[in-house]
């Protein structure tokens, strides 16, 4: 599948480490307060995200049922550079997103109320969901997520007993 002139006439191939930057429409990534940026282009009406429709035409095909274009480089959400991108799964791509320093996990998620050492205290305490929301300021259905290790589910104990 060949892309339109008016594609490319977005890209910048000129940047470092040979990605070929988005320049075109873009809006913020993920949930509010997201610190990475996502190119948008219009294909038959529809805004879709410019990295998969670059690996798409370079495949010649969609992506598989349940699949996503990933980035293997570090230039951000707006390389297009489809020697740059591979299909994977949405689990591959949250890795990725955790080596690149673009989580948005834990305190960095925009709604995060608690700390890591506060959910280290609750991981440790024997006290009850319901006691533990109203002694840290959250819905008792935060703690259980917490507990049944729902979220924060990285933060793992040593066999010593310390945190890692």
């Amino acid at each position: 599948m060949e892309l339109p002139q008016r594609f490319w006439d977005k890209v910048d191939k000129t940047a470092p480490g040979g990605c070929w930057l988005w320049t075109g429409a873009a809006q913020e990534g993920g949930r509010e307060g997201s610190t990475y940026w996502q190119g948008r282009f219009r294909v038959d009406g529809k805004s879709l995200l410019v990295h998969k429709i670059s690996l798409e035409a370079h495949l010649g095909r969609k992506l598989g049922d349940g699949l996503v274009a990933r980035h293997k480089c570090r230039g951000g959400a707006l390389c297009v550079n489809p020697e740059h991108l591979e299909e994977g799964t949405r689990k591959q791509n949250g890795e990725d997103t955790i080596r690149d320093g673009t989580s948005t996990r834990g305190t960095k998620h925009y709604a995060c109320r608690l700390t890591e050492q506060q959910v280290r205290e609750i991981l440790s305490s024997t006290k009850g969901s319901c006691e533990l929301g109203k002694e840290y300021g959250v819905d008792q259905s935060t703690i259980s997520k917490i507990t049944t290790r729902v979220s924060w589910y990285w933060l793992e104990k040593k066999e010593s007993g310390q945190w890692l």
